[in-house]
């Protein structure tokens, strides 16, 4: 061979190798495209192993970039197993987990044979679309589909397929699917048996799932939360706090999802005092950084009516999301704080953060409980002008609430009427205890036909109708009141106003 020629080659190899080097390495989009520029010039963009690399970062790494992967992905002309196995992964991961059984399925059609990972992906991306998403696309696969792919190609033994497919039919609350896959796995872990446990937990079968749990060789971080959370959303805050102290007692380290049970826990107890113990042991073992417990701790230290301690929470966080704005707002208006809530929405305005309709709903609570009608009702009205925001029931519900209260009872009526969604009866019924607080008789009459119509079994209704004639002296309508409540068979079950007094 040419000495030039194998000098050539021997170049070519070193800057491959060097530029491969260099992709294993990299650490953001911009050293990617670096990298991608260097193997243009060098004829390089096409070497398999620095594409891969490449490829890799920027659809997995979380400082990547999945569009710029798609887009890459786009422009090959035979993408391998490797690269559709990488994107199905980075969607499985993403907003769009739809789109990994899209590629799945164009995988297929290409064909190119899947493989173990390639399924374990696809399950995972299956196990977080929501129902609307699975609906929504046409050539989506089902559990079963799925289930028949794995058997069809032989990777129904696979541990790793295996456990992904248990956890499919957990997450879907499908705890005897996920049973049976179990008992025909050829081995299990405890990844398999924190599966079984989270289906019953998501099935609501929580003594099911403790005696599976109480009966696992081994335990690990997910068991242990599938448990603390499943007793926590299903209010036994108690056994939620008590299987904590024994997951500490066991050594297995707990992670954001469990605090966030346990904290969750303590709140519906009211128990501040051990949501104080709970703090603690955050701030000790470095989980104090974490914006998810944070925004925890001031929902619950603002629920408990520890307003002094919420703040001391906000305060001391370098990083705030919008669910931590709204918390504290939220936690100003209900505690009658209205400037600490006026504040909060301004500086939450002046760093960027742009409000959603929890934000809005939250001011504008603020605003009724200090009785500034017209700047709630500006505030209202500039949802949707300026920040896009449709609102919803429960913003014309705060809204007709504010104005009853002030006694501007004529709007209020006419914003219910013009509304451009359907009211219901806790809009209507704001309204008519605003008409027992101000006794205009006549919009009771009113608003009392018309919550009838929508639920003529309320007993409430009659009864708030009953106290507005009592209060005007109107005695015999107030007794024929009651007669028509007996005859028509409705019960009390009085729940008037928007927000709390």
């Amino acid at each position: 061979m040419n000495p030039t020629v194998t000098q050539q080659c021997k170049s070519v190899v070193s800057l491959a190798t060097k530029l491969a080097s260099w992709a294993e390495g990299c650490q953001s989009m911009n050293h990617l495209k670096q990298i991608q520029a260097q193997a243009i010039a060098s004829n390089l963009q096409t070497h398999s192993i620095i594409l891969g690399k490449l490829f890799r970062f920027a659809a997995v790494s979380p400082y990547g970039d999945l569009a710029y992967a798609y887009r890459m992905f786009d422009h090959m002309t035979q993408p391998t197993n490797f690269f559709y196995n990488t994107l199905i992964r980075g969607y499985a991961k993403s907003s769009f987990p739809a789109y990994s059984v899209v590629l799945f399925n164009q995988m297929r059609q290409n064909c190119i044979d899947p493989d173990e990972f390639s399924f374990n992906f696809l399950i995972k991306a299956r196990s977080r679309m929501r129902l609307d998403e699975i609906s929504g696309l046409p050539d989506i696969m089902d559990r079963d589909e799925i289930h028949g792919a794995l058997l069809k190609f032989g990777f129904s033994s696979h541990l790793l397929v295996q456990n992904a497919l248990i956890h499919l039919y957990a997450v879907r609350g499908c705890p005897v699917a996920a049973r049976a896959v179990f008992d025909e796995s050829f081995r299990v872990d405890i990844i398999s048996w924190s599966g079984l446990v989270l289906g019953h937990v998501r099935a609501g079968q929580l003594e099911l799932a403790r005696q599976i749990f109480d009966g696992m060789p081994e335990k690990d971080v997910v068991s242990w939360t599938a448990m603390i959370s499943g007793y926590a959303q299903a209010k036994y805050s108690r056994e939620a706090l008590e299987l904590f102290s024994e997951m500490g007692k066991s050594g297995v380290r707990p992670d954001e999802v469990t605090i966030v049970s346990v904290i969750s826990a303590c709140t519906r107890l009211g128990d501040v005092d051990l949501g104080i113990c709970v703090h603690s042991y955050i701030v000790q073992n470095g989980f104090g950084w974490m914006v998810s417990l944070c925004n925890a701790l001031i929902d619950m230290y603002a629920k408990c009516g520890c307003m002094d301690r919420a703040w001391q929470v906000f305060n001391n966080m370098s990083r705030k999301s919008l669910i931590t704005w709204n918390s504290m707002i939220s936690a100003c208006a209900n505690h009658g704080e209205a400037e600490g809530a006026f504040w909060l929405f301004s500086c939450m305005l002046n760093s960027g953060v742009a409000p959603d309709g929890i934000t809005f709903l939250s001011v504008l609570i603020a605003y009724t409980h200090k009785g500034l009608v017209d700047e709630g009702y500006s505030l209202f009205k500039s949802m949707q002008r300026d920040y896009g925001i449709e609102p919803s029931i429960e913003h014309y519900g705060c809204v007709v609430d504010m104005l009853g209260r002030a006694g501007r009872l004529n709007e209020a009526y006419e914003m219910v009427v013009s509304m451009p969604i359907p009211s219901n009866d806790v809009v209507w019924g704001a309204l008519l205890a605003a008409c027992r607080v101000h006794g205009d008789v006549d919009m009771g009459e009113r608003v009392v036909k018309r919550l009838l119509e929508l639920k003529p079994e309320e007993g409430g209704y009659y009864i708030l109708l009953r106290d507005i004639y009592n209060t005007s002296g109107r005695t015999a309508e107030a007794n024929q009141v009651r007669r028509a409540m007996w005859d028509s068979g409705a019960e009390k079950n009085p729940g008037y106003s928007w927000v709390g007094t």
